[in-house]
């Protein structure tokens, strides 16, 4: 598969995203990924990658391309887990180098 994506609309991006979700390349580290967030919405009201992170390093769940863990988060947004807040915190991931992540709302 074509992983270049600069070219493409927003609409192909999402296609590209959902074939990639179905191919099984991630599919067990997204479906973790969305576990791990349902996790976190009993505890908390906000959270980042970096907390979905933590959670599946903890369980020793990787990834083959990290780039999955935006579709975690893509799928979680469309299927009304989260939702887009404006704020942003530096990453504690040491691979992130502190690059700003955003901070979603958990909807209850």
């Amino acid at each position: 598969m074509n992983f270049d994506i600069e070219n493409l609309s927003a609409n192909q991006k999402l296609q590209r995203a959902y074939i990639l979700i179905n191919s099984s390349d991630d599919y067990s580290f997204i479906r973790q990924g969305l576990r791990a967030l349902v996790r976190l919405s009993e505890n908390l009201e906000y959270a980042s990658s970096c907390d979905v992170w933590d959670l599946l390093e903890n369980a020793r769940i990787r990834p083959n391309n990290p780039r999955s863990m935006g579709l975690v988060f893509k799928l979680a947004h469309k299927n009304g887990l989260i939702q887009r807040t404006d704020n942003y915190r530096p990453s504690r991931r040491t691979q992130a180098n502190q690059r700003p992540v955003r901070i979603w709302r958990f909807i209850k």
